[in-house]
């Protein structure tokens, strides 16, 4: 055993400060980390061990403000009897009983089981397993005993101790293992209530999210990822047909105003929890019709228009107000709208066209537009041979609309390669599947065109030069061109899709709220220069995944509370999971995820849903 300087403080206070230093650990009992120190399976040793055990006063059980506390010295058997620990966590009292045998549990201590690297059968013999474990508790993401092995687990017995990837890896941070497992136990109603805590419109983003989750998956290192996207629909659907349990008005009105500008997929997030506690809260759309991108840009055969709309109508039954056909700027000022609410959101999208400034740029079409078109019922087959010049979900979206709609060709050309295009990988599949050519590493040079007349041009095709990269060494946009490596290709229209922009006209010189390269300049907080106005979604980040403008929108929701000095959201004080986690022996035998009905290629249409979903 290496040597260490062994410290024992007479105070917490003093405890605490001594292990804030570097080499520095925890020692609570007689065994715990003098044990491990033995045994050598320490990945980095301490040079200073600060004991717990002089400190008096450490051995205690109580409640405060609603939370159970106890003490570091608080003996196993102390805790696994305690009838105050069994009611407010019986995981604890649990893991207590079985994890120190009878002689033990009258002097082990909690403090000294969490001081140890970790009690883990698994993680202290890895020589048997042939190295180390990938543990939950040391910041890894697996737990043997979460995958059915059970007989030797830590205090905490299979418990989840750390993020899992898959939560990791949604920007709503919704706890997906948490409703997995009440989906596994037939409880629909729970594993409802814990997505909407992250998540306001499962029903949505299930349907248009690129499921990041899916990609951090750990199940797909034995074999496939979890169809995580089929199942949140299946319960996003299942929120929508029974609305009246989960989303309802709030009990009580707190007597405070906030008003939303825009209604995205932020606003409309926003406009779910604030309401939710009690807000008056009213929305500001330019529009018809709410949903931003949700009901305009993205095709109905990605996310019928009914889904938004039955999501909103709920929205409008919990009390939230929908001033349509109002432009901001216009019909009212921001701030008159600053001056009669406590707060404000602005969550306007980013719906203008940019220029690249390329000859002929003036004689192509804008790709969102065209999607606007569509969603607004206008089914022309816009040509005979389309470019679409993008490498992202708008760029898909316009390729396969425009296939949809009759036109014999369509190739996308863009800059990134196969592998690193924005579009999700589903959508990219969608692409090829319709027969459409995708061209990589290549950008726009020249718009080629003939005479009509002496007043009109046509186009004729596209000139392209090859792009060697996209990113420099930092990772930031800065493609680097072979002008040398040229192409052309025909076509009778051409679609741009390669970015857009932020109309910012509707800041008036009252509400003096500074902006950034076309885009309104937020704090990470998402308050911006004015007092009381916030901002989100892709007016602050530029075009971005509906799931990132949701996060958005609800983390907005939060400091607009905090703001208006308001209880806390229900996003704010979600209930943790108890009990230890369940293993299903019978999943051991499923290898493949299950893939709802995909439409044959050639009978899907511009209205028709391509994709099924699970039956409830």
């Amino acid at each position: 055993m290496k040597n260490f300087e062994y410290i024992k403080p007479s105070t917490v206070t003093l405890a605490s400060e001594l292990l804030k230093g570097e080499h520095t650990a925890a020692c609570a009992g007689g065994t715990d980390l003098i044990d491990l120190m033995r045994n050598r399976i320490l990945p980095e040793y301490p040079k200073r061990v600060v004991s717990l055990k002089g400190i008096e006063g450490l051995d205690y059980i109580r409640e405060e403000h609603g939370s159970l506390l106890i003490g570091a010295m608080t003996t196993l058997n102390t805790i696994a009897r305690s009838a105050l620990v069994k009611e407010k966590n019986p995981m604890i009292a649990q893991a207590a009983e079985s994890v120190a045998s009878p002689n033990l549990r009258n002097t082990a201590t909690i403090g000294g089981n969490l001081c140890q690297d970790v009690r883990c059968w698994y993680y202290r013999y890895p020589d048997s397993l042939g190295g180390r474990v990938n543990c939950a508790r040391k910041e890894g993401h697996l737990c043997s005993a979460m995958m059915g092995e059970n007989r030797y687990h830590s205090i905490f017995g299979a418990a989840k101790v750390c993020m899992t990837p898959c939560t990791q890896g949604c920007p709503a941070h919704t706890d997906i293992s948490a409703y997995m497992e009440k989906l596994r136990e037939g409880d629909v109603d729970e594993a409802a209530r814990i997505i909407l805590r992250a998540n306001p419109m499962p029903a949505i983003t299930s349907r248009v999210c690129a499921h990041f989750c899916q990609e951090k998956c750990n199940r797909e290192q034995y074999d496939e990822r979890v169809n995580v996207g089929a199942v949140e629909r299946y319960v996003g659907d299942y929120i929508l047909e029974h609305h009246e349990r989960f989303m309802k008005a709030p009990k009580q009105e707190n007597g405070k105003r906030a008003a939303i500008v825009g209604s995205g997929p932020a606003g409309l997030a926003a406009a779910y929890y604030l309401r939710e506690s009690g807000y008056g809260v009213t929305v500001y759309e330019r529009m018809k019709e709410a949903g931003g991108c949700l009901a305009y840009a993205i095709p109905a055969y990605r996310l019928p228009k009914e889904i938004v709309q039955k999501f909103v109508s709920v929205l409008e039954g919990m009390g939230v107000r929908f001033v349509f056909n109002t432009k901001v700027g216009e019909d009212i000022e921001l701030e008159t709208i600053h001056s009669e609410n406590d707060s404000v959101l602005l969550d306007t999208g980013a719906w203008k066209r940019p220029l690249i400034g390329i000859s002929g740029e003036e004689l192509t079409r804008f790709g969102l537009d065209f999607l606007v078109e569509v969603n607004s019922y206008i089914h022309e087959r816009p040509g005979s041979e389309v470019v679409v010049v993008g490498g992202g979900n708008v760029a898909v979206d316009v390729a396969v609309t425009a296939k949809r709609l009759g036109v014999p060709k369509v190739t996308m050309i863009c800059l990134e390669s196969r592998e690193q295009m924005p579009a999700g990988r589903e959508e990219i599949e969608r692409v090829l599947e319709e027969g459409i050519e995708i061209k990589n590493g290549w950008g726009p040079m020249e718009i080629l065109k003939e005479s009509v007349s002496s007043e009109e041009d046509r186009i004729t095709g596209v000139r392209f030069k090859a792009c060697v990269s996209t990113l420099d060494g930092e990772g930031r946009f800065a493609p680097v061109y072979d002008e040398a490596r040229q192409m052309e290709e025909k076509a009778d229209v051409v679609f741009m899709a390669v970015g857009q922009r932020s109309d910012l006209s509707f800041l008036d010189s009252v509400c003096r709220v500074e902006t950034d390269r076309g885009r309104i300049k937020a704090s990470e907080d998402h308050s911006t220069s004015q007092e009381g106005i916030f901002a989100a979604g892709d007016v602050t980040t530029g075009p971005a995944t509906v799931v990132r403008a949701l996060a958005g929108g609800r983390e907005a929701a939060v400091m607009m509370n905090r703001h208006m000095e308001g209880a806390p959201l229900s996003v704010e004080t979600g209930e943790c999971r108890q009990g230890l986690a369940g293993f299903l022996p019978e999943c051991g035998n499923i290898s493949c995820s299950n893939e709802p009905d995909l439409v044959p290629a050639g009978e899907r249409g511009v209205n028709r849903e391509d994709r099924k979903g699970y039956s409830y």
